[in-house]
């Protein structure tokens, strides 16, 4: 609905100028998470470049909880995604954006609060690890004022060493300030 609102605003100050600098943050979720909430915290910086692409750099909290009989093991995962996000397409004003980015990701995962053993006895291989990868995302941003840019987006995601698997997806929200 905010989307659908925000299409009619008119923003007419400069947009995507090459150097402008922005903060961001953005709450990410697991497609078909359990009954416990899945959730990804991230907040970071981006540099824009020339024709709307940017470099962006982000530092993400997650937490996945992993189904083992009546017990839900926590996964927490802290990454830093740095990469590049290239301009697709979107209207003459520059209002409305669809972007593509690629990033690496580099982290560490910790499952069961780093404890090896859990409720009915059994033990757990490994409690953390060092995980790293690589991101695709893509990304519709939308101009709410001259500074402000709301941002829905879905990312694929191919993280080695995880507990959780090698592939996951996300979908999300942000909210961006330009200065």
């Amino acid at each position: 609905m905010l989307f659908i609102l925000t299409m009619n605003v008119q923003s007419f100050a400069q947009q995507m100028i090459p150097k402008q600098k922005g903060f961001e943050i953005s709450y990410s979720v697991y497609p078909h998470s359990p009954e416990k909430q899945n959730y990804v915290l991230a907040a970071g910086l981006i540099s824009y470049g020339k024709n709307g692409k940017y470099v962006f750099g982000r530092a993400e909290y997650s937490r996945k909880y992993y189904k083992y009989r009546n017990y839900e093991i926590p996964i927490d995962i802290y990454l830093l995604n740095a990469g590049y996000s290239f301009y697709l397409v979107g209207d003459s004003m520059r209002n409305v954006n669809l972007n593509f980015g690629l990033g690496a990701l580099a982290g560490y995962e910790v499952v069961n609060r780093n404890k090896p053993l859990i409720y009915d006895g059994s033990l757990l291989n490994t409690t953390e690890s060092f995980v790293y990868g690589v991101s695709g995302k893509l990304s519709l941003e939308s101009y709410l004022t001259e500074h402000m840019v709301f941002i829905v987006d879905g990312q694929l995601r191919f993280l080695q060493n995880s507990q959780l698997g090698i592939l996951h997806s996300l979908i999300g929200l942000g909210l961006r300030y330009n200065f």
